[in-house]
């Protein structure tokens, strides 16, 4: 008998052990929560930062994407540039010094003429000292103004229509976007009053090469052309066609109002 109450004591000691093993061990779990979850708070860490990364890169490859099609389009325009470098080296009217022929440019038939042939073999002079001894600046604006000249070309001795846009004949708007479309590849607008406000709006002193010039004749409407240097523009004149004019003109010196400056970088 004694032996059996000895061993029953023994059991509740020993239960009553286990029984509080297992309470200090879930009160040492319930005061360190932040250690059970650590594991848990390092993957949402990581999570996140994945996801940033991703972000990231996908940012990365629109902004690489972005500077390939801007590439694209600048190895486009030095492609179309070369091209009418070419074409001016080959064209009758310029010669092996890259020098227009003025006497290619202009009908000597018709009135002014000879007015307009001056001013020309004056520009062609002062372009021969620039490209002799003058700056890279300058000598872009002559590669300008032969460019200007071949688009000329293509067009000269058009007849006038109105609302015409091809060889069979054209107006003044038209002929204008004609030859801002080849040198600029830029599009202008189609109507005379449009292409005015697409720039901003400058004296006659003021003219350079490729800026629009607008005229103002008195019962005929508007009127735009472009303007070549030294007073001289490319102009669709509704008597003549397509014609290279001057500004010392009466008529055209009596009707000019401005000059648009479509783009600084033009």
């Amino acid at each position: 008998m004694g032996r059996k109450m000895a061993f029953t004591s023994a059991c509740m000691i020993f239960t009553a052990s286990c029984t509080g093993l297992q309470t200090n061990s879930e009160k040492e779990s319930t005061k360190n929560p932040i250690t059970a979850n650590n594991s848990q708070t390092d993957e949402i860490k990581v999570t996140v930062k994945k996801g940033t990364d991703t972000r990231k890169n996908k940012k990365t490859h629109e902004k690489e994407d972005t500077k390939n099609k801007i590439s694209k389009r600048h190895t486009e325009r030095e492609e179309h540039s070369d091209y009418i470098t070419t074409n001016i080296e080959t064209d009758s009217s310029f010669s092996s010094d890259g020098l227009f022929d003025e006497r290619e440019l202009v009908d000597q038939n018709t009135p002014n003429s000879q007015l307009v042939l001056q001013k020309l073999e004056e520009l062609k002079k002062e372009q021969k000292k620039i490209l002799s001894e003058g700056t890279s600046k300058q000598k872009k604006v002559v590669e300008l103004q032969n460019k200007l000249l071949r688009a000329y070309k293509h067009w000269k001795g058009t007849k006038y229509e109105m609302g015409g846009d091809s060889e069979s004949g054209i107006d003044c708007s038209a002929f204008t976007r004609r030859v801002y479309r080849e040198v600029f590849s830029f599009e202008l607008p189609r109507r005379t009053v449009d292409q005015v406000q697409v720039g901003a709006h400058i004296s006659r002193n003021q003219l350079k090469a490729g800026d629009i010039v607008f005229f103002k004749p008195e019962g005929t409407g508007n009127h735009t052309a472009v303007y070549l240097g030294n007073s001289l523009f490319l102009n669709a004149s509704t008597a003549k066609g397509v014609v290279i004019s001057t500004l010392e003109n009466v008529y055209w010196n009596k009707t000019f109002k401005y000059g648009v400056r479509v783009n600084e970088s033009v």
